[in-house]
Parts: C-alpha cells; structure tokens; sequence
C-alpha cells in the first residue's frame, strides 16, 4: 500500500489503519473502556468525523478490523461507529461549552503525568498519524507530553487512560 501512496502529498501521513487499530484496542480494552467511560472520536484525514460507541468491540484480527473501517468509510452502516457531521473544531467547542477540560498531546508539550492534569471530564486530543504536527489548528488548554521520546498514539491513549483510570477510577491518587 505505501508504494502506491508514495507520491500522494502528505503520503506519511496517510493509509495507516493500524495506528487506529491499536489505538482502540488498548483505549476500549482498558478498564475504563470497559466500564463505559471512554469515547472515542477518530478524525480521518480527509476530514471525515466517525464516533466510536464505548462498547464497541474492536476486531482482534487486523484484516477484520480493516473490513469494517472500509465499509465505514465507504458511508455503509456499521453497528457502534457513527459518522458525524460535526468537524473536530465543532465537536471541541462543544465540549468545552459542557465544561471539559481540553488537554493536547504534543512531543513538544510539558512534561506531565496525565493524572497530574486531566479532570474527571476531559477530552484529550491524540494525534493518531506516523509523523509530522497537528495540522488545522486545534486548541486545547493545556499541550503535554508523556515523556521525552516520541510514542505510538496507542501507547499514548493507553497512558492517558491508565492515569485517567488512577486518578478517578482506582483512586489511587
């Protein structure tokens, strides 16, 4: 795939369903994605809006996985994964009308625990591409970072939700 995509612009940007793979596997899989408690929102780079319902049950297998995101691309009607009208900047807004805390995750961020910044109610912007910055100007509260090297955005939604998870869930904090 990424030979056809090589001379596409932004090509290291584009065609990596297993970053989302991932990232849902370990974010719904947690103990906090099992209890309901997490939402998810996937931005596509094209633009599309997709929301994925807490209970959605990821493929393990990634050929699986990779079916049923191309059906939703597609615009066909997949149980638990919505498209949405709403732009990411929309859905942002509104949640920081509903009293959210919007917190980024940048390389270039603090260095921060993310039990040591997130509320109860926060959402938290991953960037779920293989290199290369936010794009589109997104606003958040606060921008950090987990550590000083670069993770994979699955490694990054694991982290964030285990400190979600100490901090309001085990209490552990």
């Amino acid at each position: 795939m990424w030979s056809a995509m090589g001379d596409l612009e932004d090509a290291e940007r584009r065609g990596r369903p297993d970053i989302v793979h991932y990232f849902l596997l370990n974010v719904l899989e947690s103990p906090a994605g099992k209890k309901g408690l997490v939402d998810v929102y996937v931005h596509t780079y094209d633009g599309k809006m997709f929301y994925v319902e807490p209970e959605t049950r990821v493929p393990r297998s990634y050929t699986r996985f990779v079916g049923i995101m191309s059906q939703v691309l597609r615009g066909m009607d997949t149980p638990r994964i919505h498209p949405l009208k709403d732009g990411p900047h929309d859905i942002i807004a509104r949640k920081k009308k509903e009293g959210y805390q919007i917190v980024g995750m940048d390389e270039d961020g603090e260095l921060a625990l993310p039990e040591e910044v997130l509320n109860r109610d926060s959402l938290v912007i991953i960037g779920g591409f293989p290199h290369g910055d936010f794009r589109g100007g997104y606003s958040a509260e606060r921008w950090i970072k987990i550590g000083n090297d670069v993770y994979p955005s699955w490694v990054v939604g694991a982290e964030v939700v285990a400190g979600w998870e100490r901090k309001f869930l085990f209490n552990w904090v």
